[in-house]
């Protein structure tokens, strides 16, 4: 029996703990929150007095050179649309219509570059507004607020222009009030590639013979759906580029029919982003970034074969012209003379003329600009521009020169703008670095039992301060803060900050800096060494662009030498564990098979981005050929999970809970055959996969009351065994709700997963190496997250698992689900060390789970901790938003995902002790 004391002291440590965690999760909110910049753009509105008057000293009329060019516009935007599915000779079959066009000189195809996130609205914001939006759009991207900045659709509005709108209903919530009629459809339910197309089609014959509007929008969203479900070689796609050609052909015939009627009119085909060979986008690859964009009703410059390339951003400040209205006053583009071909040549250095003006404008606001070689640039052009004006004989080669001089101080000020819009609350970030690694050292050190005097205290204090503002200065903050500033939001930030500074100041004092002597690290196992310095190295990788790209490499490399240096010490070098030889052979067998495991499952997906694009196993398993195939490999995965769960549930409770894994196994085979993944049934009704889903989760819920009852039971007759037993269930719960949401190929990790997990266990207790399991598990479950294709860019992530069984879109509902999806090695490697461990001594249940949490922050503080010392050095890196913060953004939420359950459990585990 313990005393009031210790339960007292036991309590304490729990709710410390709880205190550790919250300051953490606190901790990486605010570096967040001061890392990703909320760009504010321009919220002015331009008007036409904005748009310039020319030099005095020239005779020509404004009203003349910036008139309205045509009076129809229909932009078709085709979510997903990469630039090889229009380019390519092999996808010619795909869409005639539009090839016949483009080949014909009745269109012109331009090469979009697009900025990454390549994400659905930040791409909107940049064809209407002419931004580079911020990076924390990506995360706005699920529910986007409505733009207040200018725009051109704002323009076209109150110039009195009618807007009609069909399609992905992320336009609806950026521009809520502009359109005259619209109709959208939720772009994230990407199980449906049909009816969320048909709902834009619907409305087409009727709006092109009306004439009570002049821009129409359409946003197509089946590409983009099919591309998440099944990548784009799925024999889906031609049929549905086929589809979207068919509109193509209608809305171009009624434009021949505008024409004869002497109304000028544009239509415009393009993507808003591109789609990565597994099927996602969120990343910098050329896939993701490269889009057609076809304008049909206008003539293009000859090239040699070369494609014409062209900014998204540049859209807004070209359909400006085109339309006749103000340029939106926060436009970063340059005015497309591509798509201006038709233009009369002294009408074409107007156009960039104003461009540069309505640049200039915002162009001031950087210091010393007129010392800019981009502000000289605009001077070049304006002299040679009045020269060529004045110049009796005007000279074509002049022209060239001044639209090169144009272009080059557009782009010169659009990089400067860019780059100065991105400012970092440094002083915010420094709070958050300090309580971190705050945090760490007191996680890591061993306690010193002498009370800490108030004057440590106050010290501690103090050199907190101190350190805060000596980086703050360091990192040359600009010292615009929330701290800062006045309000509510203000003072409770402030309040809260001021509070855990002196907390960690306490607790500091209260703890040794220890560090290992050489004496003490002799003695560890190599073993352990090896674990520890590979925990450090992996961090310290991070500086590296390149091993975050490819971090899978790193994992697959410390995991192989750990197995092979397992098998020679146990096998080999047997002295120090004194194993009988049939142990010795039968642990050299298991290394060997998982070894093999290895490099079975390192090629079932492969990820990255070096070698993301090489054929790996769920290329071939994935055909539609190999469907049989397919089928065999998710029968297979399913029977393994069926029979480990078999083999570890008790006696008496096999036969029911094989009847429950069985029919929840059929309904994960069948919720992947209704959508013609795998081999069909004959006969089986019609279904969507809903009716599949709902009983599964029927299933779990008579499992979880199963397992209720049978807690109660245990309870009353071996409580210590109730945690274990409830550890069992929580595990096989994931692991089932896991298999229901991975893609077919991807089930078999979960029974290979548990398999090695228990050859760990086996092993780590015949060679008393117990002690390194936790750092074990964490390599394992991080093998197996790249096993199933993962990686640090937002193309891999699986946003079709959100979205299995829903009949209607949730944020919170999909949400949990794609987290659950990606996640789920790591959590499942964690949920199985609480097991087997809290299985070998039940008594002491929860001691155990409270000294594995404590490491397992440890190790998950470690590299976050460092990691955002890193973003923020490197924040002005080329590579910051296209590599360091999609990994930062990894990082921050799988800590805060860990941290979560690693609460519920502690919490769980309080309420029972």
């Amino acid at each position: 029996m313990k005393s009031n004391k210790e339960e007292k002291h036991e309590y304490i440590e729990w709710l410390m703990f709880g205190y550790k965690l919250l300051v953490v999760l606190f901790s990486i909110s605010i570096f967040l929150y001061g890392f990703f910049p909320l760009v504010q753009y321009e919220n002015s509105v331009a008007s036409m007095n904005d748009v310039p008057q020319f030099v005095e000293q020239i005779r020509v009329k404004t009203e003349d050179l910036y008139q309205p060019i045509t009076k129809k516009i229909v932009i078709m935007v085709i979510d997903a649309l990469r630039w090889n599915f229009v380019a390519e000779k092999t996808m010619k079959d795909s869409m005639p219509i539009l090839q016949s066009l483009i080949e014909n000189k009745m269109s012109c195809l331009l090469q979009g570059k697009v900025n990454p996130p390549t994400v659905t609205m930040p791409r909107i914001k940049a064809v209407t507004s002419g931004t580079v939006p911020s990076f924390i759009d990506v995360a706005l991207n699920l529910g986007g607020n409505a733009v207040i900045g200018d725009s051109i659709l704002k323009q076209a509005k109150n110039h009195g222009h009618k807007l009609i709108f069909y399609g992905d209903d992320t336009w609806l919530k950026l521009f809520p009030k502009i359109f005259l009629r619209h109709d959208g459809t939720t772009s994230f339910f990407v199980t449906d590639y049909t009816e969320v197309d048909n709902n834009v089609t619907r409305y087409l014959h009727k709006e092109l013979h009306r004439n009570d509007w002049s821009i129409m929008i359409l946003h197509y969203l089946g590409l983009d759906h099919i591309g998440h479900m099944a990548g784009p070689f799925s024999p889906l796609i031609k049929p549905k580029l086929r589809e979207m050609d068919e509109i193509i052909g209608r809305i171009q015939t009624r434009m021949t029919h505008w024409t004869k009627n002497n109304i000028p009119s544009l239509f415009i085909v393009c993507g808003d982003h591109g789609m990565k060979d597994s099927g996602g986008h969120g990343g910098a690859t050329l896939e993701e970034t490269l889009v057609p964009i076809v304008t049909i009703g206008t003539s293009c410059q000859e090239t040699n074969n070369e494609p014409r390339q062209i900014a998204q951003i540049d859209l807004a400040s070209t359909l400006s012209v085109l339309l006749g209205v103000p340029i939106p006053s926060s436009n970063l583009g340059t005015v497309s003379l591509e798509i201006l071909n038709d233009l009369p040549v002294q009408k074409k250095l107007f156009v960039l003329y104003y461009n540069s003006q309505q640049l200039l404008n915002n162009f001031k606001e950087i210091p010393n600009y007129k010392s800019q070689q981009a502000y000289k640039e605009y001077e070049n052009a304006i002299t040679f521009h009045v020269a060529w004006l004045n110049a009796s004989g005007q000279s074509n080669e002049m022209v060239d020169d001044i639209i090169k001089m144009y272009r080059s101080s557009l782009e010169g000020m659009r990089e400067i703008l860019v780059h100065s819009m991105i400012k970092y609350d440094v002083p915010i970030m420094t709070i958050g670095l300090i309580f971190l690694f705050q945090i760490l050292y007191i996680m890591v050190n061993a306690q010193n039992h002498a009370i800490s005097t108030s004057m440590k205290v106050i010290c501690s204090v103090m050199a907190n301060v101190f350190l805060w503002l000596f980086l703050n200065y360091l990192f040359e903050a600009e010292g615009n803060t929330v701290l800062y500033s006045s309000g509510t939001n203000s003072t409770i930030l402030t309040t809260i900050v001021v509070l855990i500074l002196v907390c960690n100041s306490y607790l500091c004092t209260k703890f040794k800096f220890n560090i290992p002597t050489i004496s003490q690290i002799k003695k560890y196992n190599v073993m352990k060494l090896f674990l520890i310095l590979g925990g450090l190295l992996h961090t310290l990788s991070f500086t590296s662009s390149s091993f975050i790209e490819e971090e899978h490499q790193t994992w697959y490399f410390f995991w192989v030498t750990c197995l092979v240096y397992g098998f020679y010490d146990i096998v080999f070098r047997c002295s120090s564990y004194r194993l009988s030889e049939y142990t010795r052979v039968d642990i050299g067998i298991k290394l060997f098979l998982i070894l093999l495991t290895h490099r079975f499952l390192r090629n079932l997906n492969s990820t990255g981005n070096k070698y993301a694009h090489l054929p790996d196993i769920s290329d071939w398993l994935l055909d539609q050929n190999h469907k049989i195939g397919l089928s065999l490999f998710l029968i297979l995965g399913l029977a393994l999970l069926i029979k480990i769960d078999y083999d570890y549930e008790e006696k008496k409770f096999k036969k029911p809970c094989l009847l429950i894994n069985l029919s929840l196994a059929s309904c994960i085979y069948l919720r992947h055959m209704v959508t013609g993944t795998v081999s069909g049934i004959q006969f089986y009704p019609e279904s969507k996969g809903i009716f599949e889903v709902q009983i599964f989760w029927f299933l779990i819920l008579v499992y979880l009351s199963h397992c209720s009852l049978r807690l109660i039971k245990t309870g009353h007759q071996m409580r210590e065994n109730v945690l274990p037993q409830f550890l069992f269930f929580i595990v096989h719960v994931w692991v089932m709700i896991s298999a229901l949401l991975h893609r077919p190929h991807n089930v078999i990790l979960l029974p290979m997963q548990l398999l090695c997990t228990s050859i760990i266990q086996m092993i780590t207790k015949l060679c008393k190496l117990e002690k390194l399991r936790i750092l074990l598990y964490i390599w394992l479950g991080n093998v197996f997250y790249f096993y199933q294709g993962n990686s640090n860019s937002f193309a891999t992530i699986d946003v079709a698992a959100g979205y299995v069984g829903l009949e209607s879109y949730s944020l919170s509902i999909a949400t949990l689900f794609i987290t659950i999806n990606t996640f789920s090695a790591p959590i499942l490697a964690y949920l199985l060390l609480l097991y087997y461990e809290t299985l070998e001594k039940p008594y002491f249940s929860c001691q155990i789970v409270l000294r594995i949490n404590k490491q397992h922050i440890i190790w998950r503080l470690l590299p976050i901790t460092i990691y955002t010392v890193i973003v923020t050095i490197q924040r002005y890196h080329l590579f910051i938003w296209t590599v360091f913060s999609p990994k930062l953004i990894y990082e921050a939420v799988f800590t805060t995902d860990m941290f979560i359950i690693i609460s519920l459990i502690q919490i769980i585990f309080i309420m029972y002790k």
